[in-house]
């Protein structure tokens, strides 16, 4: 019998199951499979071994477990016949890129250390930066359960592709890094203590829950802060008891709850039922925003077309800027 013979879903997740009762350790010497490198079928937000869950779902199935020898890992077999049955298998490209609030990270400790102690896959400060980096919630756990995954190695290549954009290091570093490296670099460099500042801002929100929260926007695209804070940004903008409190501390001072921008009421346009309609948006920067308790002087009331330009600016600004820019067109 071979891998083919493995069509059956229910076996494959009784061998995932009894992944679980054993443990990795425990069921890869059952059924004598080493660790996998790449290739992980992913379950409940898990990864597990493809090979080996494969091997044993073949016995759940057919009485017979398959080993080691009786068929090759890889995309073309174990990946291509679990997905068959309809898991998702992760490969070694799946790995996404850098984001924002990594870079931010890396080059925090990079501008901290200069390379003074060295970049090693040891090296304490490498390895503590890599469990950090994979305890953030800005990826779905089973990417960051990949053991390449931000592993010790990756990490040290990513500060030495800060050392080659460095002007003052003495050396090549590790050229060819990419272009977000150079941007990171460009934005963050020269602005050391507040890099501090947003770097610490992440290590505290990062790993919480609300830093998983999907907004449904391109986070990177509008927070040079990164998704973590910016993500916490727009639930906290959210917030249905701060905004209510806004609107109503607002509507009491001006009679009006028109835009901090353009001064856009909708209900002097749609009426009655338009009234209430605007957004509130937190003035202050994400990471002051991530370790401070919210005042309504924090908090400016705009439509909802001055709040998206406002978050897609780069570098984020107030609404008081906005208006002043709008006032020079």
């Amino acid at each position: 019998m071979s891998l083919k013979d493995l069509t059956d879903p229910k076996a494959v997740v009784a061998a995932i199951e009894e992944f679980d009762q054993l443990g990795k350790d425990g069921f890869l010497d059952k059924y004598g499979f080493g660790v996998a490198k790449d290739y992980f079928v992913v379950y409940d937000d898990k990864n597990y071994d493809s090979k080996a869950i494969a091997g044993a779902a073949h016995g759940n199935q057919h009485g017979v477990p398959l080993g080691k020898d009786d068929f090759s890992g890889g995309d073309a077999t174990v990946a291509t016949q679990l997905e068959k049955l309809g898991f998702t298998v992760t490969r070694p490209e799946s790995l996404p890129d850098w984001s924002n609030d990594e870079l931010i990270l890396a080059l925090d400790l990079y501008l901290a250390t200069r390379g003074a102690m060295g970049y090693g896959k040891t090296t304490k400060e490498v390895v503590d930066l890599s469990n950090l980096l994979r305890a953030l919630v800005i990826f779905p756990s089973h990417v960051r359960q990949n053991p390449k995954f931000r592993n010790p190695s990756g990490v040290a290549l990513k500060l030495h592709n800060f050392e080659a954009i460095d002007p003052s290091h003495q050396g090549a570093g590790m050229p060819h890094g990419s272009q977000a490296d150079q941007r990171t670099w460009d934005l963050w460099a020269q602005r050391p203590d507040e890099l501090k500042a947003v770097a610490v801002a992440i290590r505290a929100i990062g790993t919480s829950p609300d830093a998983a929260i999907d907004t449904g926007e391109d986070e990177e695209g509008g927070s040079e802060e990164g998704r973590a804070l910016y993500r916490m940004h727009r639930h906290l903008e959210r917030d249905r008891s701060l905004v209510a409190r806004k609107k109503k501390s607002v509507l009491a001072q001006t009679g009006r709850l028109a835009c901090e921008v353009c001064d856009f009421e909708s209900s002097e346009i749609y009426g009655a039922e338009a009234r209430g309609v605007i957004d509130v948006h937190h003035v202050a920067p994400l990471y002051v925003m991530g370790v401070s308790t919210t005042k309504l002087a924090d908090l400016a009331l705009v439509c909802p077309t001055c709040h998206r330009v406002v978050h897609r600016h780069s570098p984020l600004i107030t609404p008081g800027q906005l208006r002043a820019m709008r006032s020079t067109l």
